[in-house]
């Protein structure tokens, strides 16, 4: 593909120069990481992973990353996958980051803009809506981040009264939280996964993408699983990723049965706790559809703000007709 800038379509791009870059960018997420990426290249086989990057003598000095999934007769191309960050990085210090942006978007807009494409979506968080070029469909939505404290105590007296009272119910329980670091702990978690997701009425995950989770990124310290059982028996569950002081809730999840308990909010207590005590900076609740007023509410409740997610695709006339 001929590109129109100094850029390169590196497929794949080399994973040390590109961790480097995604440590030395401002804006990177753990969902630009090489490993991130490698995780959906080994659970889609017909995945590739490729990025736009700028080139200087010392490495990616910018870059936007996707997974590029060859369907039939034409392709898919998410940056990231499931919604996701991804976007564009420069390196921190550059003396035009504005530029490369740009030369990065465009350079992703045609790609994911081609006649090969039957579907694309970006996620860009922090990003601006501004800045996505024309012939991607562009929205602006939210995810909900909370600015963490060295004292849990002082964090904690930021949230609503009827957050701390649930918190206290919820710690006369009689529940419990532990790491969740072996096979039958993930399967116990995902159980739990697939209940609630199928309860939203949506269809949950395979269970090898948490498999791989649990065998990539756990050891690296870029994901942990949670479970809190009551009794002995696992009734709510978290999945987290990290990644340079900041904190992503990918998934909490809990049995509509022990609701009276209230699991989730003993499980994002004591997680907020831990991240304080360890230093972390920043707790990431995820991304609430508009429409639901219980779980931003909820997110609230502890002091989250909302920050802004940028959320630009295509959808092919082919790919509309095929879905009716």
């Amino acid at each position: 593909m001929k590109l129109k800038s100094p850029l390169t379509l590196a497929a794949p791009p080399d994973p040390a120069a590109w961790d480097a870059l995604v440590e030395g960018a401002d804006g990177a997420t753990v969902f630009h990481t090489a490993a991130w990426a490698e995780l959906w290249r080994s659970e889609w086989r017909d995945a590739r992973w490729i990025a736009f990057v700028l080139e200087d003598d010392r490495g990616y000095a910018g870059g936007i990353p996707a997974i590029v999934r060859h369907r039939g007769i034409g392709r898919t191309v998410f940056s990231m996958p499931h919604g996701t960050y991804g976007g564009p990085l420069v390196r921190a210090g550059h003396p035009d980051p504005a530029s490369v942006r740009r030369d990065l978007l465009d350079a992703y807009a045609r790609f994911a803009g081609s006649r090969w494409t039957l579907r694309s979506e970006l996620t860009w968080f922090r990003g601006a809506l501004a800045e996505i070029p024309p012939g991607l469909d562009a929205v602006e939505r939210f995810t909900h981040v909370l600015p963490l404290k060295p004292d849990f105590a002082s964090l904690a007296a930021s949230f609503s009264s009827p957050t701390r009272r649930m918190a206290r119910q919820a710690e006369e329980s009689g529940l419990s939280i532990r790491s969740a670091g072996s096979e039958a702990d993930v399967r116990s978690y995902y159980a739990l996964a697939v209940e609630a997701v199928r309860r939203r009425g949506g269809t949950p995950k395979p269970y090898s993408v948490y498999s791989r989770i649990l065998e990539t990124l756990v050891p690296s310290g870029r994901a942990r699983f949670h479970l809190v059982e009551h009794e002995g028996i696992p009734v709510a569950g978290s999945l987290h990723l990290f990644h340079r002081g900041a904190v992503t809730n990918w998934l909490t999840v809990s049995r509509q049965t022990h609701w009276h308990l209230r699991p989730n909010n003993f499980l994002i207590a004591r997680v907020l706790e831990s991240l304080c005590e360890a230093g972390y900076l920043e707790y990431n609740f995820g991304a609430s559809p508009p429409d639901a007023a219980g779980l931003i509410r909820f997110k609230e409740g502890w002091g989250a703000a909302r920050e802004a997610l940028v959320v630009a695709g295509r959808r092919s006339a082919l790919y509309r007709k095929l879905r009716g």
